[in-house]
């Protein structure tokens, strides 16, 4: 009795290996499911066919969303069950592991499958995780440049007044002049100017185009409102990617996190059950 206690001691401490033979054929399942539930997504939902590439396929709770979330779902918990199957677990937590392994391997092929440049076609077919990933590549191309973009047009307008008023007075003045009233008169425009910035911006006009004090702040007024409709137009489009991006992501987490349960379910429900004496053996 006492031996028998002891040898099932060891059988339960001792090192379990993990069949990664089982988990590889498993995670290669899925993926391929996955890939056919995406391409029937198209046929069935125009509308995860018509969005561009690196955008959300749709809201997680529309129709089009759900059947992305059930499709890569229902992929992991053929892949779990296939794997526990193959790997011969009979426990219920060594099916659990095994269903999990499957799924970050599945995860993990998915991810550097994406990030290699592939076609179209295998970009677009493997559900929210490939949305998301082209919207993490796509975010840094949309996303506009701060203070470079949004500024420009008005500094170039700024540099045409310099000019044309350099021309208008026999254009004797120095490039380092030029440059200098050009650099003020940018303090002076930005939206986080200081009065003082905005008085030396004043004076930096006059003194260059030969105006009046009242003709220069008008002018100034102008630079400034054309500054700040320039800002608010460059933070309007990074917000929309930030959007764009975080619904991709919030339906990438939702899809992986149901995807792990399913592979977690699909490993306890294919496990080999034992065969019972007088019945026939049951399918391993």
């Amino acid at each position: 009795m006492k031996s028998l206690a002891g040898r099932r001691g060891a059988a339960l401490i001792a090192p379990r290996a993990i069949d990664w033979e089982a988990i590889a054929a498993g995670a290669f399942l899925a993926i391929v499911i996955e890939f056919a539930a995406s391409l029937a997504g198209f046929g069935l939902f125009e509308q995860l066919s018509s969005v561009p590439l690196g955008a959300i396929s749709g809201p997680v709770f529309s129709a089009a969303g759900l059947f992305a979330v059930a499709g890569t779902a229902v992929a992991l918990f053929v892949g779990g069950f296939a794997s526990a199957r193959l790997a011969g677990t009979r426990e219920a937590g060594d099916a659990v592991l095994c269903g999990t392994l499957t799924f970050c391997l599945a995860s993990l092929v998915t991810v550097v499958l994406l990030t290699a440049n592939p076609p179209t076609l295998l970009d677009r077919g493997l559900g929210p995780v490939s949305a998301a990933v082209s919207a993490l590549s796509a975010a840094r191309d949309r996303s506009p440049q701060p203070r470079s973009g949004e500024r420009q047009t008005t500094r170039d307008e700024i540099q045409r007044f310099l000019d044309d008023a350099d021309a208008l007075r026999g254009g004797g003045r120095s490039q380092r002049d030029m440059a200098s009233d050009l650099a003020a008169i940018l303090r002076g425009v930005d939206e986080t100017a200081s009065p003082d910035a905005e008085g030396r911006a004043l004076e930096a006009i006059t003194t260059a185009s030969g105006v009046t004090e009242p003709v220069a702040e008008r002018r100034l007024i102008e630079w400034q409102r054309a500054n700040d409709l320039a800002l608010a137009d460059a933070r309007r489009a990074s917000g929309a990617v930030a959007g764009d991006l975080a619904a991709s992501c919030f339906a990438a987490f939702v899809a992986l996190f149901a995807a792990l349960l399913a592979a977690m379910a699909g490993a306890i429900v294919g496990r080999p059950r034992r065969e019972l004496p007088g019945l026939l053996p049951a399918w391993r």
